[in-house]
């Protein structure tokens, strides 16, 4: 929880943002913008190469074919609007399906729409006084429009273009003495101007732009925390219920409870548990039951035995349910020879280790999720009562089992008679002792 907090808070302080030069304050989140962005502008930038193109072209034979007097006398028609252009667009279009064109979007950007600057002012040199005069800057109007709104320029580098290319504009046509006096002002105002609007345009949809990136950043994080927070409450789930009552508990079907017509049950007891534990004291007997437990729940999961729960020093596990299990009976008493095994591995000192009795009984059984606030999966019935009593009159180190387990595994397994022994609230029973293989 206190590193979800902590990374939560990370993430927020990583995503801070300079409201004046639009950048993070993590450089990795800038660098991630930068990608996502570059990513996104592929195709809108793609289309624009293709429309600008296309337009430009049109343009030029509109001039040239119907308008052939724009030109100045001196300008052969068309010069400065032949292949160059065209070719430099297919040039552009190649580059942005590079890998190059990701890795430095903006660099590569800037260097499209400054070359794009420089042909249109080359076309507008070549236009007639009159026409310059009067509404030759409209070409560059338009392309500072495409620049601040349409090839996807962060705020730096449109303003950049932008002023780069008015600046080279006004200083080529004053320079040369095409234009001056009042046309100097008119030009310098519309271009200034559009700058200007250009700017705010840019900065408020980079604003949003970055705005959205931080808040799908956010919503992508609460989503990587909820997913963990969902697999970590699946796995305590898991943890302490059978894995088929998980669904309908989410479900929220109330009550949950069945009937088993034929499980087999099994219930383990320390022996001498109590003195053991008050001989070794409170975090030796935690760390012993945990050792053991943790064997035994290991050996449970190799025969698909359902853990049912752990009471002291007794462990209570069933074969058959709630999933089905064809040889639960079998299943069962292999569970209870390994369960023999576990605690002969699991010392108590240097010389001893733990004994355990077993007890099994096979027969019917309820079972269900049983408390409010703190549920827990129980069986209980007769079965479990005779599984528990039989586990008391076996001897330490050893299985017992009733006789109706005795009828399911005499051909699989080895047993030895051990008599009649008289169950409370049974009356007398036929056991056996299950010998190791």
């Amino acid at each position: 929880m206190l590193n979800g907090i902590r990374e939560a808070f990370m993430s927020v302080a990583a995503l801070r943002m300079n409201r004046l030069t639009l950048r993070y304050a993590d450089a990795d989140a800038e660098q991630a913008f930068a990608r996502e962005q570059a990513q996104k502008s592929l195709r809108p930038i793609r289309i624009a190469l293709i429309a600008v193109a296309a337009i430009m072209a049109a343009a030029a034979l509109l001039i040239i074919i119907v308008f052939p007097d724009t030109f100045g006398t001196n300008v052969p028609p068309g010069r400065g609007m032949g292949l160059a252009p065209l070719a430099f667009f297919a040039i552009a279009y190649a580059v942005t399906r590079s890998r190059f064109f990701i890795h430095r979007h903006q660099w590569v950007m800037f260097a499209f729409v400054c070359v794009i600057s420089a042909v249109i002012i080359r076309s507008t040199y070549i236009l007639s006084h009159e026409v310059l005069a009067t509404r030759g800057y409209v070409g560059l109007l338009i392309n500072i429009f495409v620049i601040y709104s349409v090839f996807r320029l962060r705020l730096p580098a449109a303003t950049a273009a932008g002023v780069l290319s008015v600046c080279a504009y006004l200083g080529i046509f004053v320079g040369t003495g095409l234009l001056s006096g009042p046309d100097v002002a008119r030009h310098a105002a519309a271009l200034v101007a559009a700058n200007a609007f250009g700017i705010v345009i840019c900065y408020q949809m980079e604003l949003a732009t970055r705005r959205e990136f931080i808040a799908m950043r956010e919503l992508s994080e609460a989503m990587r925390s909820l997913k963990r927070e969902e697999r970590q409450s699946n796995q305590l789930l898991v943890n302490v219920f059978p894995e088929s009552i998980i669904p309908r508990l989410k479900s929220g079907e109330s009550p949950i409870a069945d009937q088993f017509a034929d499980v087999t049950v099994i219930f383990a007891d320390i022996v001498e548990f109590t003195p053991l534990a008050e001989r070794i004291g409170p975090k030796r007997t935690v760390l012993l039951l945990n050792d053991l437990f943790r064997r035994f729940d290991l050996a449970a999961r190799q025969l698909g035995v359902e853990k049912i729960e752990t009471t002291g020093d007794g462990y209570l596990a069933v074969g058959g349910a709630p999933e089905p299990l064809d040889n639960h009976a079998e299943a069962v008493a292999n569970f209870g020879l390994a369960l023999i095994e576990a605690a002969r591995l699991t010392p108590t000192s240097e010389t001893e280790h733990i004994q355990i009795r077993v007890g099994i009984h096979t027969g019917p059984v309820f079972a269900g999720v049983i408390g409010e606030s703190r549920f827990h999966y129980k069986i209980f019935g007769e079965s479990v009562n005779t599984a528990s009593r039989i586990q008391a009159q076996a001897q330490q180190g050893r299985v017992l089992v009733s006789e109706a387990t005795y009828k399911r595994i005499r051909s699989s397994h080895k047993l030895e008679e051990h008599g009649t022994v008289e169950l409370k609230g049974h009356g007398p029973m036929r056991t056996f002792w299950l010998l190791p293989r």
